[in-house]
């Protein structure tokens, strides 16, 4: 697949996606979203990114000392540490699909506003058959020595048809996207200030 979100020194250039291909429009509107949040001023965390890496690194790494260890040393005397290598590495893996389904669930973004003192966590999904774009938003304090009065927010759910942002020839209406998110996050934060 090739990378139809580029972005020049300009902005970004046109994103342009097979409008029969459900999942290339989701990630064309999850890239147009990144986008957007880096616009304005949004810096993009990668902690669920970091924690899965952790994971899969740490089993591997088992893995590798164990085969240096075999490489070196008879079977019979390393066997004991090959149970533990392969059993570090199978919880491992557990572990990160537990995390990416529990944790992480359908989240692609979370960002960070110092000036606003807010986290932006975004979340989008599909349905088989149903070319309608699902996006969870939702916003809570950056922990900080001082809190700052930003509560945390009821999600904001937004549900569209893809047809809503794209042409005809599958390039995304940024303006329109973009106007949506918009007043999704003016509603999202009326939520968040709702006395």
């Amino acid at each position: 697949m090739t990378d139809n979100n580029k972005t020049t020194a300009s902005g970004p250039e046109t994103a342009v996606a097979n409008k029969y291909n459900i999942s290339e429009l989701k990630s064309t509107c999850d890239e147009a979203l990144r986008q957007y949040f880096e616009k304005k001023g949004f810096k993009e965390r990668h902690t669920h990114t970091d924690v899965k890496l952790l994971l899969g690194y740490t089993g591997v790494l088992f893995c590798v000392i164990d085969f240096l260890y075999s490489w070196k040393n008879p079977f019979k005397s390393t066997k004991w540490f090959s149970y533990i290598s392969v059993t570090v590495f199978t919880l491992t893996a557990i572990l990160t699909v537990l995390y990416s389904f529990f944790v992480q669930r359908d989240t692609f973004y979370v960002g960070h506003s110092e000036e606003k003192g807010v986290v932006i966590s975004a979340g989008s999904s599909v349905k088989a058959h149903e070319p309608e774009y699902h996006l969870t938003l939702s916003s809570r304090p950056i922990q900080v020595e001082k809190p700052r009065p930003v509560p945390t927010s009821l999600p904001r759910i937004v549900v569209k048809p893809f047809s809503t942002w794209f042409h005809e020839d599958g390039k995304l209406n940024r303006e329109l996207f973009e106007a949506e998110i918009e007043n999704a996050l003016d509603a999202l934060f009326k939520l968040t200030h709702k006395d």
